[in-house]
């Protein structure tokens, strides 16, 4: 009983008099925002609440690739805009080869990536038109269309694009 009659005062103390970063004076609000964004996500029983529009970090949309019966390729027409961007995943086997290809693009904005756990799966496969190679691994990819940052933060027009996406043995 003594234990929780102490534990309950210590917490009360603390909670009055305020910790040392509350009472400094370089804790700014934009820092006190940023403190409890990064610590509400944690909050048990709490669900996060979705943005409007996408951040820097997050796909626009994503979209399971599906090629039709018998086929090996797929075709996909779509836009973003700003720094949105879209992302392709599909499931894959190592030594298959890849072929992505942005057919056509306003302005020639839209830029792939081929992406594996996050990582670029060669140097020559990111932000680019096309790309063509042999996969490194089993598992799951993504082909991420958006487009170079300096064009996201000086137009925010939607930008439409196709994408071609080819897998053989």
């Amino acid at each position: 009983m003594k234990t929780h009659f102490l534990l309950v005062l210590v917490i009360s103390l603390g909670t009055a008099c305020g910790s040392p970063s509350n009472n400094d004076p370089s804790n700014t609000l934009s820092n006190q925002n940023a403190n409890s964004a990064s610590t509400s996500s944690g909050d048990a029983g709490k669900a996060a609440t979705p943005s409007p529009s996408p951040s820097k970090d997050e796909a626009s949309k994503t979209v399971t690739v599906k090629f039709p019966t018998g086929a090996t390729q797929a075709s996909y027409t779509d836009s973003f805009s700003g720094y949105g961007y879209i992302d392709y995943i599909f499931d894959a086997k190592a030594d298959q080869n890849l072929t992505a290809e942005i057919t056509k693009a306003d302005g020639n904005k839209a830029m792939l990536s081929v992406m594996r756990n996050g990582d670029s799966v060669e140097t020559d496969s990111s932000e680019v038109q096309g790309w063509t190679g042999v996969l490194p691994a089993n598992g799951r990819y993504i082909i991420r269309v958006g487009q170079m940052r300096d064009d996201a933060r000086t137009d925010n027009k939607p930008v439409k694009f196709s994408l071609l996406i080819s897998i053989t043995d």
